[in-house]
C-alpha cells in the first residue's frame, strides 16, 4: 500500500466523521427550542425566532391590549434569547471543523491561530540536548 493510499483513505474516515458530525448537530439544532414566560403568556420558538408555540390564557386577555401585547413582545424576546444561547452552547460542544466553517459562513472572524513557538537557536538546542543525556544519565538508561 502507498502512502498516496493511505491518505486516501484517511480522507474518507475524515469526510464520514464530518457527514456524521454534520447530521448530529443538524438534529440537534432543529430540536432547539428557546421558551419563555411572561404574565402567564408562554412562547416557544426554534433557533430562526420562528415561535413554535404559543399559549395565552383567557386572563391575559382581561387587561388591555397593550398589555397582552408587551407580555406577548418580552416573552417572545426572552425565548429567543434562551434559544440563541442554547444554539452557542450547542457550537461550543460541535465538531471543531464544523465550528470553523459555520464561523465563516456567519461572517464571524475566524480565531487566531496558536502562536508558533520561535526557532530554538543552535546554543538552545545543545543546551536542551545537554540536559537531556545528563538527566538519562542521572536516572539511568533503560531500554
Amino acid at each position: 500500500m502507498t502512502y498516496l493510499d493511505e491518505w486516501e483513505q484517511q480522507l474518507q474516515r475524515d469526510l464520514g466523521e464530518i457527514r456524521s458530525s454534520t447530521a448530529k448537530l443538524a438534529k440537534a439544532a432543529a430540536a432547539i427550542r428557546g421558551r419563555s414566560t411572561i404574565h402567564g403568556v408562554a412562547v416557544e420558538v426554534d433557533t430562526a425566532g420562528a415561535i413554535t408555540n404559543l399559549h395565552i390564557p383567557a386572563a391575559a386577555m382581561k387587561g388591555t391590549s397593550t398589555q397582552l401585547g408587551d407580555a406577548l413582545m418580552e416573552a417572545h424576546r426572552r425565548a429567543r434569547a434562551d434559544a440563541q444561547a442554547k444554539a452557542e452552547e450547542l457550537m461550543r460542544t460541535a465538531d471543531p471543523r464544523l465550528r470553523a466553517g459555520i464561523q465563516e459562513l456567519r461572517g464571524e472572524p475566524a480565531p487566531a491561530p496558536a502562536a508558533q513557538p520561535k526557532p530554538m537557536t543552535e546554543e538552545q538546542i545543545q543546551a536542551a540536548d545537554d540536559a537531556y543525556f545528563e538527566r538519562m544519565n542521572e536516572q539511568g538508561w533503560r531500554g
